[in-house]
């Protein structure tokens, strides 16, 4: 979660982190744009935002009535200008359901947010501010269960690894009427994915299998010695990181450390995914696990 505000916000904002890092201590990583994570050396402002836009699953920009605006003789308490423009970069790269602005009652907003529903507060209103957060945790729970299923390439590939192999698996073993244990396993290094099979392979001794039984794909591997115990690295992954590369020439000055920091989001998106299909299985609850190594 990113939280943005103006400095005179900032109050606000760190207690809006602590309620929100309260009521969701397991699924939250809240991050502060002061924090020292967002905004770092060698970096513009802009590029930041940018990275920021995308790597984060939720933002939340706080806007409170700091300027005062004069249009056609009338004048106006208005936000800063700057977190009036960071909502629309995360709102372009998450979606209204997924990025919220908290809003100073006297506060007036551009007229693109005219029909929009908003969560506003009055200043010195403890209460008011209480029952606005409440609004936007309310939004968050509605999203918890979906917030992975994003259209990124980390959703798609888990979607077509899941409906080509693990269902497959699980409902082949469920006709059957065998009991099986499959570990998928995600690791953080994909730049040779065949050596961290190999290395995995090595330590624990396996066979590969046709989960049809008929020699031909998918392959599953196989436990020596176990009855129906299996493990899989997905392969798929390997696109995912050719893909970052692709969009993220290394050329880059000081890109390295962004990319990683994408290829993590990607591999949470693809387990997040995995574990919601999973979880709407039959065949597979209980059956299979996802796990980083």
């Amino acid at each position: 979660m990113f939280i943005g505000s103006s400095s005179e916000g900032l109050i606000i904002a760190k207690k809006l982190k602590k309620v929100l890092e309260v009521k969701f201590p397991d699924f939250l990583d809240c991050n502060l744009w002061t924090d020292g994570k967002i905004f770092t050396l060698n970096n513009g402002t802009l590029d930041s935002l940018v990275i920021a836009s995308r790597k984060f699953d939720y933002g939340i920009l706080l806007a409170t009535a700091d300027d005062i605006r004069k249009s056609r003789k009338v004048r106006a308490h208005i936000p800063r200008d700057n977190v009036m423009f960071e909502m629309g970069m995360f709102i372009g790269s998450l979606g209204l359901s997924r990025a919220f602005l908290l809003v100073e009652k006297s506060a007036v907003l551009p007229t693109d947010y005219n029909g929009v529903t908003i969560a506003f507060f009055e200043k010195d209103v403890p209460k008011s501010l209480e029952k606005a957060i409440g609004r936007i945790i309310a939004m968050i729970e509605n999203t918890k269960a979906s917030y992975n299923l994003k259209p990124v390439p980390a959703a798609a590939l888990a979607l077509s690894y899941f409906d080509n192999f693990i269902s497959p698996l699980a409902k082949k073993r469920l006709k059957d009427k065998m009991k099986f244990k499959l570990k998928i396993l995600l690791p953080n290094n994909l730049s040779n994915l065949r050596t961290t099979i190999l290395a995995y392979k090595a330590k624990h001794r396996s066979e590969e299998i046709s989960v049809y039984d008929d020699g031909g794909r998918p392959l599953v591997n196989k436990l020596i010695g176990s009855k129906q115990n299996y493990w899989d690295i997905p392969t798929t992954l390997s696109t995912l990181y050719k893909l970052i590369n692709i969009i993220v020439p290394s050329k880059e000055v000081g890109i390295e450390k962004h990319r990683q920091e994408w290829i993590e989001l990607e591999l949470r998106n693809f387990k997040g995914t995995l574990e919601i299909l999973i979880s709407q299985c039959e065949a597979c609850k209980n059956n299979v696990v996802v796990n980083y190594i």
